[in-house]
């Protein structure tokens, strides 16, 4: 009644073969939907985007604030150029190697940075990738 039971063993069954890599430098930025910018006083970047309110606070900040959250985020002069090279068109390669030209950077250095930096405008939900459905050559 409680004990195990025995499980079928699948023999002839095939191991599940990984999903090819894609390569992240094939891949299109975009700025994500709601995200604009502004230019702060010192001529900073200022990426501004409409935060959207938990549906238990909404009332209570509607009643008191009559207005939804908006975060800013500033970037710095290098930010600043990565993020005008964000055009829908660009493949992070591209981006990656302009700001190296810019930046006078060497390749695998610039190309680290601009991952990273991908990543965190990822996780702040600012821009949105399109990957091509063409994976990696060996």
């Amino acid at each position: 009644m409680f004990g195990r039971r025995k499980t079928k063993s699948n023999t002839g069954a095939q191991p599940a073969r990984p999903k090819p890599a894609r390569d992240p430098f094939a891949a299109v930025l975009m700025a994500a939907e709601g995200v604009h910018e502004e230019t702060g006083a010192s001529g900073a970047v200022v990426l501004v985007r409409a935060m959207p309110v938990p549906m238990r606070y909404a009332r209570l900040l509607g009643r008191f604030l009559g207005r939804e959250r908006i975060a800013r985020i500033i970037l710095d002069e290098h930010g600043g150029f990565f993020w005008r090279q964000i055009d829908g068109v660009r493949t992070l390669g591209q981006i990656a190697e302009a700001v190296r030209k810019q930046m006078n950077r060497s390749e695998e250095e610039t190309r680290e940075a601009a991952i990273t930096f991908t990543q965190d405008l990822m996780k702040r939900n600012l821009i949105v990738l399109k990957v091509p459905l063409t994976p990696i050559q060996p």
